[in-house]
């Protein structure tokens, strides 16, 4: 590299205005004629193109207010019938200096002028690719407050046309060198009768997995991007790629999102496209199509240009679907229109833009919740679909009080649910949910809060423990433990002090022993979340009341294998405050007032179970109707606080199943009656809670017992 210290970057506006009239002069007075015509440069422009015969080179100027001298070169005799294609711009700031600009005015200290250029061409050719293929000398220059590389290409004198010559022709060689289209055309043009041949050795397999790689990463920078391309894997591949992917998010196809040029199976064109992964999704979720596909849609939202196609067609092949549905945006190139390589690197520099925008949003939305994702759009973009009612419920009951029992039969969601919402409310840096299976053989308060080992003196802690403390630590953020099918074993007699500590707030005793440097007892803080589940095909040990009565139960229903298979009867959304809901820890202290104007009316539906559960001896205490009214007011303000709330019956509906049902077990002598008439009275206003106590009365007869956790 040469290096000249005198020379620098001029910066005086009237200075580069001055140089900028000189070379205009020079080229100008040397062209044989004048042409009227017009070039593209991002856009038609129309002006007097100058015609240097001598040097089989043409040259156009236009100052573009505010921004930069533009002058643009071309070889060959210009037309001006039609738009003729530039080779090469040397563009200089306007003032001050602009490293965005590729070229620039310098002075050495004997006040000669020199034009130079940085290596940025324009059309989106990186500097790199031109470092790379430029085959002259580059030297250092005094470039503001830094030190520069730059090509000269030569003096501010009468032999300028004859050095800019030189440099238009080097552009054009290194512009002819990277072929993008042609490549492209070859594999759209043979790779449908290269199929019926040998797979080993043919050079198309090279092309794609290594040819056209090495094109692209004259454009991409190799430092930041991994670019590979497929034929197939010992035989031809239906749809052939090349892959263009940031390891920060991806290092493979299978799994994150990348640029994919994706060829048709017929060969009639070519995608680019901003594609996801589909192995990893296809082996996790039961309909990865519909994963991938609203994943899209959410990622899409994101891009603003509408000319890109949100949906592609790849063919025939049985993996063609799925392909298609992994497409976030995308541009088509027909095989008999394929762009020039100026259009393909620019198309392909937008894409990468796009990349590196929406990899923060990727994250959020697969990885850690995100702003702006809340939690029904989470778990559907994850392949899960519940009910926005249970959701709502789920997300009511720990707002109120912060143990809740989800039952129902294996494999209906209870505890992906819970787990879920674990990773909901935690961040990369924090894991804040545990699961704790429960075992048969727990018997005592120890598999939860540990014990003092008598032999060695040092407290056994469980994580379960290790958990609540770990949660007391971070008392702003809602910490979510899940036990894990809870009725594996007498629930009362391992969980009684946590229930006891739960409702009283008073710690739990864990040693006596003075000498022991564990805590002797420990609260459980206020922003500690019990979730248990409860397998009902399962059972081992009934819940008793005492348990029942200090959560909320949630059933979760099994699904018709005809809704599961179709998706038939596709759920709604929540659609109240989202913000309150999914927050435990926002307890809006507002005054409910008469909660839109049903107080009266839910004291009077509270009094008639309170009377009729009475005769049966299972009327409820204080407890249970504050913590309904407590319900209740939380999903008043879910719904936006209104005046008079009309949407109210839903509500206690799910507490008359979730607070006052789940208390009832017992014989057909005792029970008869009062469900027949609990479930005469939900008919018509109480849906959910009617078709429970169906389920109870049909259990009654033909068992002669009932409970509500079969």
């Amino acid at each position: 590299m040469m290096r000249f210290d005198s020379l620098r970057i001029i910066e005086d506006k009237d200075e580069i205005l001055s140089c900028q009239r000189k070379l205009f002069d020079i080229l100008s007075k040397r062209a044989d004629s004048e042409i009227v015509g017009k070039v593209f440069a991002g856009k038609p422009i129309e002006g007097t193109l100058y015609w240097i015969s001598a040097l089989g080179m043409w040259y156009m100027y236009r100052f573009v207010e505010r921004s930069r001298h533009w002058n643009g070169f071309g070889i060959g005799e210009p037309d001006r019938s039609k738009s003729n294609t530039i080779v090469c711009e040397i563009n200089f700031p306007p003032k001050g200096i602009d490293r965005r600009i590729g070229a620039a005015f310098a002075r050495d200290p004997l006040g000669n002028y020199y034009v130079v250029h940085r290596g940025k061409l324009g059309g989106n050719y990186s500097k790199k690719f031109f470092e790379d293929m430029y085959s002259g000398e580059w030297t250092t220059v005094a470039d503001g407050n830094r030190e520069s590389s730059v090509v000269v290409i030569g003096p501010l004198d009468e032999t300028l046309p004859e050095n800019i010559r030189d440099f238009v022709y080097e552009v054009k060689r290194i512009k002819t060198d990277f072929n993008l289209k042609e490549k492209f055309q070859k594999i759209l043009n043979e790779y449908k009768n290269a199929r019926k041949g040998v797979f080993t050795g043919h050079p198309l397999a090279k092309l794609l997995r290594t040819d056209l790689p090495d094109e692209l990463k004259k454009i991409v920078p190799e430092s930041d991007y991994l670019i590979k391309g497929s034929a197939g894997q010992g035989n031809w591949a239906i749809i052939p790629w090349v892959a263009i992917m940031d390891p920060n998010i991806t290092d493979t196809t299978q799994k994150g999102f990348y640029i994919v040029y994706l060829f048709k199976e017929d060969m009639e064109g070519v995608y680019l496209s901003l594609h996801q992964g589909v192995t990893e999704i296809a082996s996790t979720y039961k309909d990865p199509e519909k994963v991938l596909k609203e994943r899209a849609v959410a990622l899409r939202t994101h891009v603003k240009d509408l000319e890109y196609l949100n949906e592609i067609s790849l063919g025939k092949t049985r993996y063609a679907p799925l392909y298609e549905a992994g497409n976030i945006i995308a541009k088509y190139y027909p095989s008999n229109k394929l762009p020039n390589d100026d259009e393909l690197v620019s198309d392909l520099q937008e894409f990468l833009d796009i990349y590196k925008k929406l990899e923060p949003i990727y994250k959020k939305i697969i990885e850690d919740k995100g702003e702006g994702i809340d939690f029904y759009t989470y778990l559907k973009l994850r392949g899960y679909h519940f009910k926005p009612e249970l959701i709502e419920n789920f997300l009511l009951s720990l707002k109120v009080k912060p143990f809740v029992i989800l039952t129902g039969n294996s494999g209906t969601g209870k505890t992906k649910i819970a787990q879920l919402y674990g990773q909901y409310i935690s961040t990369p840096e924090r894991k804040r949910y545990l699961i704790v299976p429960v075992g048969a053989n727990w018997t005592e308060k120890r598999h939860i809060f540990g014990y003092l080992n008598i032999m060695t003196g040092k407290y056994q802690s469980t994580p379960a423990l290790d958990f609540i403390r770990k949660a007391s630590k971070d008392p702003e953020n809602p910490y979510i433990l899940i036990l894990d099918e809870m009725n594996l074993s007498h629930v009362e007699r391992y969980f009684s002090d946590f229930l006891s500590a739960l409702e009283s707030g008073e710690p739990v005793p864990l040693h006596d022993d003075p000498d022991c440097d564990f805590h002797s007892e420990i609260t459980l803080p206020e922003n500690l979340l019990v979730v248990g589940t409860v397998n009902v095909d399962e059972t081992t040990y009934m819940f008793s009341p005492k348990v029942l009565d200090r959560a909320n139960t949630i059933e979760f229903e099994t699904l018709n294998p005809r809704e599961y298979l179709l998706e038939e009867g596709e759920p709604g959304e929540p659609a109240g405050d989202l913000e309150f809901l999914e927050d435990p820890l926002n307890h809006d202290a507002s005054d409910p007032g008469d909660l839109g104007g049903i107080r009266d009316e839910l004291v009077r539906e509270l009094s008639f179970f309170h009377e009729k559960l009475q005769r049966a001896g299972f009327d409820f205490g204080f407890r249970v109707t504050m913590e309904v009214l407590e319900f209740m007011r939380a999903a008043w303000v879910y719904e936006g606080k209104p005046a008079k709330w009309e949407n109210w019956e839903r509500y206690l509906d799910a507490q008359i199943k979730q607070k006052i049902l789940p208390k009832i077990h017992g014989p057909e002598r005792l029970l008869k009656d009062t469900l027949n008439e609990l479930k005469d009275h939900c008919e018509g206003r109480f849906p959910d809670s009617h078709d429970k106590l169906g389920e109870m009365v049909e259990t009654l007869r033909i068992q002669r017992y009932v409970s509500f956790i079969r």
